[in-house]
């Protein structure tokens, strides 16, 4: 009796594979377009439309230039990729002055008591960096020299001699100096470059 129930099953599952198949050639053939060609069975062909056709051919035969080679591979960088190098800065006996860097920044009441600009007290809200100088043994400008570029400071005189890094890349030919002869300082004023808007 076991024997039979399991012979039936067998029978009835073949039956519906059967149908099955029949059932998807039957509607494989209604899909069909009549006015298609058949495949052919061997020596199928590759497609001609592939991704390296798309796009014009001139871009098939670009040439990209080769790196250029380092002189010394264990150096991290050339020399021309340094900017603003200090190159004055031998202690040739020279004392170093006393200098402070401070920021300003234009607010108005608005900025001070709304806070409607988005300004704050921290350096990045500042538009100007001052660097004061004490020079108490100069009598007047006329005996300094100063030099200013985008990254660095240098100031030199008879007495006194200072190159310095500054803190912000800043507009050199837009800055002022000024001599106060009666505390014997020095303020550079500069305007700060802000590479990095946020």
């Amino acid at each position: 009796l076991h024997s039979k129930k399991h012979s039936s099953v067998t029978i009835d599952m073949s039956l519906a594979s059967n149908s099955f198949i029949s059932d998807f050639e039957a509607l494989s053939k209604l899909v069909k377009d009549p006015d298609e060609d058949p495949l052919p069975k061997e020596g199928i062909s590759r497609p001609t439309a592939t991704p390296a056709a798309i796009g014009p051919k001139e871009l098939l035969n670009v040439q990209v230039p080769a790196a250029k080679a380092r002189k010394d591979p264990k150096e991290i960088w050339d020399e021309d990729e340094i900017l603003d190098v200090v190159e004055d800065d031998i202690d040739d006996g020279r004392e170093m002055p006393v200098y402070e860097f401070m920021y300003k920044q234009a607010v108005e009441t608005t900025d001070v008591f709304l806070g409607m600009s988005g300004k704050d007290e921290s350096s990045t809200s500042c538009e100007e960096l001052v660097v004061r100088i004490e020079l108490p043994e100069v009598s007047g400008a006329n005996e300094l020299d100063l030099d200013v570029k985008p990254t660095y400071l240098k100031l030199s005189s008879t007495k006194y001699k200072l190159s310095i890094h500054l803190p912000h890349k800043v507009l050199e030919d837009k800055g002022k100096a000024k001599w106060d002869s009666k505390t014997h300082e020095l303020r550079v004023t500069l305007p700060i470059v802000r590479e990095d808007e946020f």
